[in-house]
């Protein structure tokens, strides 16, 4: 089962972290390699005291354990799970474990978040109900909180009406949406109709990001999502430096003619 998860079943080469999720000068891959490992056998002990190693070595900034060791790790890991390259138990024992290396970075980093900037946003975040998409967006809201911004995060399967609900309790800058998975795509595409229709919130930007979204180019925009990335740094950027970008009727495909036969 180990070499399912950490070898490449065809080639036998070690399975890297999914190239949207990071790049050889920004990750050590000695690192990388370490969490999978730990994460594979499900040794806590012996992950607490490599993720607090990793965090001593980056003394200006913690955080970066999260972006470039704990980010990649759990992209290497969704595609094993997509892929069915290991069993449910042991898909199991691996988000366990990255959970656990999740809270205990963003435990450690919780000094570091400055305040909110001047050109601060206040954003609010839901996921869809799966294991890694919870935890790409519980790793998003603890980076975006390091950038300055005001986050206030909603974990997985929440109901759409929910989401509504706060969105129009909050009044949010920027709704973000995370989704690895294609099911959950229609139910994002009604929210953000539903958002739009009932203009609540009118100055709303709202962003999507997740595996989905990487793997399917194009897929944002023709849903209607004012904001999109191919990763997540990237997504942080355009949070902070694109707060006027909008959709335009003309980007939605997905969809249009659905509403057109209710119409008629």
């Amino acid at each position: 089962m180990e070499d399912s998860i950490i070898r490449d079943q065809a080639s036998g080469r070690r399975i890297r972290p999914s190239a949207h999720l990071w790049s050889d000068d920004m990750t050590d891959d000695r690192e990388v390699d370490r969490l999978l490992e730990l994460a594979l056998r499900g040794d806590r002990a012996n992950l607490r005291v490599f993720l607090d190693e990793a965090i001593d070595q980056w003394a200006d900034h913690p955080r970066h354990v999260l972006s470039d060791v704990i980010s990649p790790a759990l992209g290497s890991l969704e595609t094993v799970s997509r892929e069915d390259r290991a069993t449910a138990a042991a898909i199991a024992i691996m988000l366990g474990s990255m959970r656990l290396a999740t809270a205990r970075v963003i435990e450690r980093i919780a000094g570091w978040a400055p305040p909110r900037n001047e050109d601060g946003r206040r954003i609010v975040i839901f996921s869809g109900s799966g294991g890694f998409e919870m935890l790409q967006a519980e790793i998003m809201a603890a980076e975006l909180e390091c950038d300055g911004h005001e986050v206030r995060f909603g974990g997985g399967g929440v109901p759409s009406d929910e989401i509504e609900a706060s969105v129009g309790a909050w009044s949010p800058d920027v709704l973000l949406l995370f989704a690895s998975c294609p099911a959950d795509i229609p139910g994002i595409r009604e929210l953000i109709d539903t958002i739009r229709t009932i203009g609540a919130c009118p100055d709303l930007q709202i962003a999507v990001g997740g595996g989905v979204f990487a793997r399917a180019p194009g897929l944002a925009e023709e849903i209607g999502a004012d904001l999109w990335a191919t990763d997540d740094p990237d997504l942080r950027a355009a949070i902070l430096d694109d707060p006027a970008r909008r959709a335009i009727p003309e980007q939605r495909t997905v969809g249009r003619g659905k509403r057109a036969s209710r119409a008629a």
